[in-house]
């Protein structure tokens, strides 16, 4: 799971990468008045998020978690008695 995770921060960081290039460059290219090229790279901008998105899920879903202090606090059976029986002395 661990390398699923890595996986998906990689994927991440390509899209986040693929995006960002693509709207600076994108956008100097539009300027300069070279359209064909602009198309191009203003093309990789949706490609970039598409892959950003998906990297971040796959790297939430598979990142590994330590919830047992998360389990403790949410048992029944860890509740104090006082909040259970408010009469109970300490």
């Amino acid at each position: 799971m661990k390398t699923l995770a890595r996986i998906g921060q990689v994927v991440f960081i390509i899209g986040l990468v693929l995006a960002v290039v693509g709207l600076i460059v994108g956008f100097t290219f539009m300027f300069q008045g070279n359209d064909k090229w602009a198309m191009r790279f203003l093309m990789a901008v949706p490609t970039g998020f598409v892959f950003l998105f998906t990297g971040l899920a796959t790297s939430v879903m598979f990142s590994p978690r330590d919830d047992s202090e998360l389990n403790k606090k949410r048992s029944l059976q860890d509740l104090h008695e006082d909040v259970l029986d408010p009469n109970v002395k300490k």
